[in-house]
């Protein structure tokens, strides 16, 4: 899978997942709860110092299979499904009924309208 710069989304079949906005403290904060060092939970998810030390400063976003292990060791939750942004039709179009309307002339519409 190649990789993208900027914000990654998390995937696995069925389920668009990302990764919680504050993810870095909310594992600093369960490590510390635990009396953990860094080096201690490096060394039980066989994971390397770095890493977490990066995770914990928001610098790197884990992978989905590294979150999911800091969440099962740290009994937190890392991973939310993504919501997905909704478009209020009635406020795109009040000249246009539901049913026979594209998706691109609502679009072609709401970009005309916001010029």
């Amino acid at each position: 899978m190649p990789r993208t710069k900027g914000k990654r989304r998390l995937e696995l079949p069925g389920e668009d997942l990302e990764l919680v906005e504050d993810f870095g403290e909310l594992v600093r904060k369960a490590r510390v709860k635990l009396g953990l060092t860094q080096q201690d939970l490096a060394a039980q998810l066989n994971e390397k110092l770095t890493v977490i030390k990066k995770i914990e400063a928001g610098q790197f976003r884990p992978s989905i299979q590294l979150a999911r292990k800091l969440e099962k060791f740290l009994k937190i939750q890392l991973l939310v499904p993504v919501e997905e942004e909704s478009i209020e039709l009635g406020k795109l179009s009040s000249r246009h009924e539901l049913k026979g309307v594209s998706l691109g002339e609502l679009l072609k519409e709401s970009r005309e309208k916001s010029r």
